[in-house]
């Protein structure tokens, strides 16, 4: 049996690991910024690397590297990639 690897939030993803963008999961402001990055349904990225304290963590997604905060990213659903 394989392990589910949907309903996984952004935070939680190790360094250099691949996700695929399941879904947002807040409203008004932040949502409108993390779509506008570019954290659409179906995108795919990777965790490149965390801070010194683990906060914030920076990532690739559409060919841009972004620095989000934790408390941000667990707002995004991923499902992890081979």
């Amino acid at each position: 049996m394989t392990p589910d690897l949907t309903g996984l939030a952004l935070d939680q993803v190790q360094i250099r690991q691949r996700f695929r963008v399941v879904k947002i999961k807040t409203t008004g402001e932040i949502r409108r910024r993390l779509l506008d990055i570019g954290f659409i349904k179906g995108e795919t990225g990777v965790v490149l690397r965390e801070a010194l304290l683990r906060d914030p963590i920076e990532l690739e997604i559409k060919g841009t590297r972004v620095s989000l905060r934790r408390s941000e990213a667990r707002f995004i659903e991923v499902e992890l990639l081979p």
